[in-house]
């Protein structure tokens, strides 16, 4: 929009999107991690002439980082905090936002002084955060980030571009020269004088929780390749490199535990790794910032911002200590006896208030009940989970004094209960506890046959002699990791089920993706256009025989889904069941049959089953369903 009142002209703009999302795919290639910004607005307005405020106002309702590497504890890495501003919708009823922007940027510019001194006012509003994260997803991160810097570095010195699209070539920007004049304009700038009105930056609170890596399974290692699982394997054993390599953290890949003092090594780094980087939210307070009538440069103020953050940073550490696993969460605890402490007292009040203005005494009555039943929930859901943290890290750090990895990897692998999508409770986490008990003891009795054979299978006498040691090692430890597993999961259940009579615990707790991971589509995993169907075929043939594979195509049969991957084809119930399970070299034709009132397909194969037919018959629900699904069998086939 421009106006014209005489002294030069006024322009304003307003930019409103709904949102961007940026999709993370690494070199492998797999989709590492999705960013998006949902409900943004931009607002400018200025003078040409610079006889008035030049104003500019940023407001992000929603910003939300997912993190898509397999067998990830947890699915978000970035999001606002769910707290008593989120319902799960905003009041329009539209997921991913708050009642109030998650971010406000706003920067007033005074007009131009004769001195040169830029005159301005700034205010940054940011609510509070939650971080959940793995030291995986942050290795891997970190390793696309440096991918992205090489590509750029050696992309300065080319003289032409060819792009394939347009069969055009462009000439090659001069990055070196960029980055040189953007570095010289910095430093101009730098130096220039600004006088600030008002600065104010609000305080905010981040919630932060580090889970220890999950192993990967077979299949997942051969889909995310080698130089992934490769990491995954490396953090989960405690082979970091702090300050060596490109990156700020480092992994030491491939490296094996070869003699006795190695093996203690290990143990012992994968058991203080554990220790040091696994919290649950752990909550770290950061000031505010109020600058009036301040005279300073750009280097001054950046360096009074960082030694501000710094310090509330450094002044949080006892927090995050306290909120370490290892220690049973302490401070979460004491959060937790604080906050049933206090709708003890203020519940009543509320209630005698209330009473007061109705002139009714129940309402007294129904806040003591409230302001009891808080206190009681608290302290009994706190010391559950405290202790459960304690019992949890214990057993962790015991199956990896067993030398068993494989035995470490399937328990790694199972879903623990309080991970599980439907609600724990007390019952449950009893009888999963009984479960792993008894697996515990399994686990040992079995070792002590099982271990030798397999030593002396592959290393004859010597590996004999390692595996006795390990099968009676495992037999002392693996009972007590499975008794102690079985207390974790019933106090898991314990404090669900405390939980659970608090309805605004499924809100704080609710984590929900943008989207499912993206589809890569072949044997080169081509990556095309984004279609939620696929992506969601995508994620159901990870979880099934086909998981080691690339996915190709699928069709939707009302009742049940055939996953095509590049090799096999696969046909799943409804609830997931398998139906039938065909290698494409099996089969010759494939054709479309209709009946009275039935339709199906009928796929030929080289050789005849044992009943003597040389056909599998697919029943679909309607002849279009019927041709889809021969068309992209067909497909494949040809």
């Amino acid at each position: 929009r421009k106006c014209s009142y005489g002294v030069g002209d006024e322009f304003s703009c307003k930019l409103v999107f709904s949102g961007f999302i940026f999709s993370i795919i690494d070199s492998s290639p797999s989709e590492l991690a999705v960013l998006s910004l949902h409900d943004i607005e931009a607002f400018a307005s200025w003078n040409t002439l610079g006889k008035d405020y030049a104003k500019t106002k940023l407001t992000v309702g929603w910003i939300q980082l997912d993190n898509h590497c397999p067998n990830a504890p947890y699915p978000v890495a970035f999001s606002p905090s769910r707290g008593k501003n989120f319902d799960g919708n905003d009041i329009h009823g539209k997921p991913f936002s708050l009642k109030i922007p998650f971010l406000e940027v706003q920067v007033d510019v005074a007009p131009r002084h004769r001195t040169g001194i830029r005159v301005l006012s700034a205010a940054v509003i940011m609510r509070n955060l939650s971080i959940f994260l793995d030291l995986a997803f942050i290795m891997r991160v970190q390793r696309f980030l440096l991918g992205v810097q090489d590509n750029l570095i050696g992309a300065i010195g080319g003289t032409n571009w060819n792009f394939i699209d347009s069969q055009e070539v462009w000439e090659h920007p001069d990055i070196e020269g960029l980055i040189r004049q953007k570095i010289a304009r910095g430093k101009d700038i730098g130096m220039k004088t600004i006088f600030i009105q008002r600065l104010s930056i609000m305080p905010c609170s981040v919630r932060l929780s580090v889970a220890p890596v999950r192993t990967l399974t077979k299949y997942q290692e051969q889909f995310e390749g080698k130089e992934s699982s490769a990491i995954h394997a490396a953090v989960r054993k405690g082979d970091l490199l702090v300050g060596e390599g490109s990156g700020v953290i480092g992994v030491k890949l491939g490296s094996k535990n070869r003699t006795a003092l190695a093996v203690v090594r290990g143990m012992m780094k994968s058991i203080l790794v554990d220790a040091l980087l696994r919290c649950d939210g752990a909550s770290l307070n950061f000031e505010g910032v109020a600058l009036w009538n301040h005279l300073s440069n750009k280097e001054q103020l950046t360096t009074y911002l960082g030694a501000h953050y710094l310090a509330s940073l450094i002044s949080n550490v006892p927090a995050l200590l306290g909120s370490l696993a290892a220690f049973g969460n302490p401070v979460g605890l004491i959060r937790d006896l604080g906050d049933g402490m206090s709708d003890f007292v203020n519940e009543p009040m509320k209630g005698f208030k209330k009473s007061i203005q109705e002139m009714d005494p129940s309402f007294v009555m129904s806040g003591v009940a409230r302001g009891t039943g808080s206190l009681a929930r608290h302290t009994l859901g706190g010391v559950a989970d405290s202790a459960a943290m304690l019992t949890e890290t214990a057993a962790k750090n015991m199956a990896v004094l067993t030398l068993d990895r494989k035995y470490a990897q399937r328990r790694d692998r199972v879903m623990r209960l309080k991970n599980n999508r439907t609600r724990a409770d007390f019952v449950g986490g009893f009888e999963s506890g009984l479960l792993k008990l008894v697996h515990g003891i399994l686990e040992g009795v079995t070792g002590v046959v099982s271990k030798p054979i397999r030593g002396a299978e592959r290393n004859g006498v010597e590996g004999f002699a390692k595996g006795v040691g390990k099968g009676l090692l495992g037999l002392l430890v693996k009972p007590v990791i499975g008794a102690t597993d079985a207390i974790t999961d019933t106090l898991i259940g314990v404090k669900e089920s405390v939980d659970g009579m608090n309805p605004q615990h499924d809100i704080e707790t609710l984590q929900t993706q943008v989207r499912p991971r993206r589809a890569l589509y072949g044997v080169d995993r081509a990556i095309r256009n984004y279609r939620l169907d696929d992506a969601t075929a995508a994620t159901i043939q990870a979880r099934s025989r086909l998981g080691g594979e690339e996915y190709l195509s699928h069709v939707d049969m009302t009742q049940n889904v055939a996953l095509m991957s590049v090799r096999k084809l696969l046909i799943l119930s409804g609830n997931g069941e398998e139906v039938l399970l065909l290698p494409y070299k099996m089969i010759t034709k494939v054709e479309t049959h209709e009946g009275a009132d039935r339709y199906s397909v009928k796929i030929y194969l080289k050789e005849p089953k044992p009943d003597g037919t040389d056909y599998e018959e697919v029943m679909c629900p309607n002849l279009e369903i019927a041709d889809l699904l021969q068309k992209e069998l067909s497909n494949v086939l040809s």
